[in-house]
């Protein structure tokens, strides 16, 4: 296969990587933090999207909170994004991601909604690709043989990181994305079988 084929193949990943990095370029995440303000106008939240900015929901995507996510994002977005345009093409990755940081952050801000909010979560914004990335993480671990004890190590690391350092948005929707993926890998599986 060409260079020009491979780089083809991964197009979608490419590219994804590149507005990634330009975003936080033009956001400051590079002198070390993402701004306040950027956090605060680009974020996806409860509240903002609730009066009408649905606009943050792909705005959030590619920001990231410091330079150290940033790079923790880069490469788990190379990394699962790769994979499954590798094993899915283009479109298909670039539609599974979406709708799986959709239907994740959909779910997160129904939840904060529905839950009375004792610790601000109403008002609070996260930025970063980990919901879709979490999404397509389930869907791959729904097609490995050993997928169940896979998951299990994955909610164990999640887990871990909750006892040590809880972010609520994040580690919550972490989990709501990982097991949206693996049971919709799992009903693939269910009707490809029939």
């Amino acid at each position: 296969m060409t260079l020009y084929a491979t780089l083809r193949r991964f197009r979608f990943t490419l590219a994804f990587l590149a507005v990634m990095l330009v975003a936080n370029a033009l956001a400051g995440t590079f002198s070390g933090e993402l701004p306040a303000h950027a956090l605060a106008d680009w974020g996806i939240g409860k509240d903002a999207v609730w009066s009408g900015e649905i606009w943050r929901f792909v705005t959030a995507t590619f920001l990231s909170h410091d330079r150290g996510m940033l790079i923790r994002q880069f490469f788990f977005a190379a990394a699962i994004l790769g994979y499954t345009e590798w094993n899915r093409g283009s479109v298909s990755t670039l539609v599974l991601f979406f709708s799986f940081d959709l239907a994740a952050s959909c779910l997160l801000l129904l939840g904060i909604g529905l839950w009375p909010d004792g610790v601000g979560l109403s008002a609070a914004h996260d930025v970063g690709m980990s919901l879709g990335g979490f999404g397509l993480l389930g869907l791959a671990l729904s097609g490995m043989r050993w997928r169940f004890p896979l998951l299990a190590v994955v909610l164990l690391m999640i887990g871990l990181k909750i006892a040590f350092v809880f972010d609520p948005l994040a580690d919550i929707g972490h989990i709501i994305a990982l097991w949206t993926g693996f049971l919709l890998g799992l009903a693939q599986l269910r009707m490809s079988a029939r």
